[in-house]
């Protein structure tokens, strides 16, 4: 029976500043100007769910302690820089514009479920807390590009491959300690439980933590989010009763490659394939790239271009 406790803690902590100015006619050529530049610092924390955002009714990483993996949330952004505003022309022309640019996302590191069937909490839970495919050993959630970044993600992947891979984890620990198997039966150092497993000695359980590929030459991390949105604007009255407002606009105008938005990011499993934090180099990141969505609205998507006509009356 799944019970549910509020035992769960996220902290969003943040300094925002914004400046709002207008001014009328600063030159000849311009009779308003109205702009709104905005900054945020900030990082939004949480325990950590197995789908790396804030969603309600997700599981805990570790069920005896809630909070051991906490860290940035997989919707943490650290700096976040936005600029609005318009201008008003003679003639009835209006150009506005609306540009954001946000630090990158973070992602969790996790030792991915080996897929050898039953048995899995003898391979990837090393808290013992009964749940699989727990974060990499010596990591919080949200670690990387949070401390842990392309740069040296292979010193701590390393690192587990030389300590923790092809050792026991908690629960395999507790029988080799009541006496029920050897070392050797439940696969201890032995690579080809991982290797080729179909030529296992017999009675070998592979009940052991699995090695992780290295991440490759030219790995990526996360990316920023950037786009620069324009529109230009006429408006025309006919006898005050009814008013025209032709209007072409530019949606990342200055079409910038945008990767890794929330739903679409690098994934913190450790595939060592393209799309995961180590097995991704500048090519294999155009799985992650943001496409143009459903319209104009999608956000970081490629140039788009919108002509409108309002009519009030």
């Amino acid at each position: 029976m799944p019970i549910l406790f509020p035992i769960g803690r996220s902290v969003y902590n943040g300094l925002q500043i914004k400046l709002v100015q207008a001014v009328k006619r600063p030159t000849p050529a311009i009779r308003t100007l109205d702009f709104q530049p905005a900054y945020a610092l900030s990082r939004f924390e949480n325990p950590g769910t197995l789908d790396q955002d804030i969603a309600a009714f997700s599981g805990a990483l570790d069920n005896n302690n809630p909070n051991r993996y906490f860290g940035p949330s997989g919707l943490d952004r650290t700096h976040q820089i936005s600029l609005g505003g318009f201008v008003e022309f003679p003639g009835s022309f209006r150009l506005s514009v609306m540009t954001h640019f946000y630090s990158p996302l973070s992602a969790t590191l996790f030792v991915p479920p080996t897929g050898l069937g039953l048995g899995e909490i003898f391979r990837t839970d090393f808290t013992g807390d009964g749940t699989a495919g727990d974060p990499l050993p010596g990591t919080t959630f949200g670690n990387f590009d949070r401390g842990i970044n392309a740069s040296n993600i292979n010193k701590m992947l390393t690192k587990y491959n030389n300590t923790a891979a092809l050792n026991l984890t908690t629960a395999g620990q507790v029988l080799l300690e009541n006496g029920l198997f050897t070392a050797a039966q439940l696969g201890v150092g032995d690579s080809l439980c991982y290797e080729n497993p179909s030529n296992l000695p017999v009675n070998s359980l592979c009940a052991i933590a699995p090695p992780v590929p290295l991440a490759p030459k030219g790995q990526v991390d996360l990316s920023w989010m950037r786009t620069f949105d324009l529109k230009l604007a006429w408006s025309h009255n006919f006898k005050e009763r009814l008013t025209f407002e032709p209007s072409v606009g530019i949606y990342n105008a200055f079409n910038f490659a945008n990767f890794d938005l929330p739903g679409n990011r690098l994934t913190g499993l450790l595939l060592g394939s393209a799309g995961s934090v180590n097995g991704t180099t500048y090519t294999d990141h155009n799985v992650n790239r943001v496409g143009v969505g459903s319209g104009v609205f999608a956000l970081g998507s490629p140039r788009q271009i919108e002509f409108g006509l309002t009519i009030t009356f």
